[in-house]
């Protein structure tokens, strides 16, 4: 008898897991299509998406419009008990963007996160590759064949003033290359786009993708980049591809995030103005060149003291 009480409450409680997740299916395609007309990036809507789900089902697939303060407190605790800080604030960022979403949508009248704080995020300056790395990098390309002459357009194309997020670089046209004008029309965060220039090197390195690329079997697809088979690459085919090439040039690990920062510390280095790192590199507050420019300041701020110093002019 007992077992089957057991068995009993057990199908219970899978049933109601069931509903409540069923329920909470329902609350985020109504929170995409807002999020779609609003122009959200798809990435932007899968990592709602992610942690909404991820919040439901760490309350045991509760109805998400049913917690209150202590279960996103207690989630924010445990997402900061695996992973760093800035995912924990960025946890944070889309759960107060969905309840108040629900609040305006008046599907319920207050958010449970009304007077919650975002926890702090200790900002840790991502590491910037140095030109000996870069050219190992490049070296690791050395080549004729179709994947050779593809990394190192794309790493080139990193490199560049204006250095295109891992997003932005898998979504480039082969349509929004100008070849007259050295430049590259790159679509942003919120559907803005920018044009990148790019020097006679990174010039060259696309005209000879260019000419492999039509050879490929996908070369109709409109996207730029292709992959070894019929599709596009994508963010994690770069991401492992400079995974690939870093082993193969015998240097540390390099992600995407990394070029960007890198060519940013190399246009602060050589006294580029925040106003036009922001035009170039698509950023829309202030506040971005100064963070990407942190990754190597000290290494500026040295340079620049002793080719200023005063004490050799004494």
């Amino acid at each position: 008898m007992a077992s089957t009480l057991r068995g009993d409450w057990h199908s219970v409680r899978a049933a109601s897991y069931s509903a409540a997740m069923d329920v909470n299916a329902m609350h985020l395609a109504a929170y995409r299509r807002a999020l779609q007309a609003r122009k959200r990036s798809p990435r932007t809507i899968q990592n709602y998406e992610e942690t909404l789900l991820q919040l439901a089902a760490h309350h045991d697939g509760t109805d998400v419009l049913d917690l209150v303060k202590s279960h996103i407190e207690e989630y924010i605790v445990h997402v900061l008990t695996v992973h760093a800080s800035s995912t924990a604030a960025t946890r944070f960022c889309a759960l107060r963007a969905f309840y108040n979403w629900a609040v305006a949508e008046e599907i319920i009248d207050v958010s449970p996160m009304a007077r919650l704080k975002a926890p702090s995020v200790t900002q840790e300056p991502v590491p910037v590759l140095s030109d000996d790395e870069l050219r190992a990098l490049l070296k690791a390309c050395t080549g004729k064949d179709f994947e050779d002459r593809r990394d190192t357009a794309i790493i080139r194309l990193f490199c560049e003033p204006g250095s295109p997020r891992v997003s932005e670089m898998v979504n480039l046209l082969v349509d929004g290359l100008d070849m007259k004008r050295d430049q590259v029309r790159v679509s942003g965060k919120g559907d803005k786009a920018r044009d990148v220039p790019f020097g006679p090197k990174t010039g060259q390195a696309l005209d000879r993708y260019l000419l492999v690329r039509r050879r490929h079997k996908a070369a109709s697809n409109p996207r730029l980049w292709l992959g070894g088979k019929l599709m596009p690459l994508t963010a994690s085919g770069i991401a492992q591809m400079l995974i690939r090439r870093a082993e193969q040039a015998g240097i540390r690990h390099v992600h995407p995030h990394q070029l960007r920062h890198t060519a940013a510390h190399v246009w602060h280095d050589q006294g580029g103005s925040e106003a036009d790192a922001m035009a170039l590199f698509g950023w829309s507050s202030p506040e971005m060149p100064r963070r990407y420019g942190a990754s190597a300041r000290t290494e500026r701020a040295h340079r620049a003291a002793r080719r200023t110093t005063m004490a050799d002019r004494l």
